[in-house]
């Protein structure tokens, strides 16, 4: 089983604490979240194909370096 990065739990208290009442956010969101613009985050950003969001754990993992 693969080991999880380094700081992944800490990137997913911050989304939690940030967006306590929700599971997927939006390119606004991710990009308010991680104060750059909303065209950065679609380029860097993988989001899902049909509903255009993304969980806050894969996000997370995304982010994590």
């Amino acid at each position: 089983m693969p080991r999880e990065k380094e700081g992944l739990r800490e990137n997913i208290e911050l989304l939690n604490a940030r967006f306590p009442d929700k599971d997927m956010l939006t390119p606004v969101e991710v990009a308010e979240f991680m104060g750059v613009s909303q065209k950065t985050v679609r380029r860097r950003i993988r989001f899902n194909a049909s509903t255009k969001r993304i969980t806050k754990a894969d996000l997370a993992r995304q982010v994590t370096v």
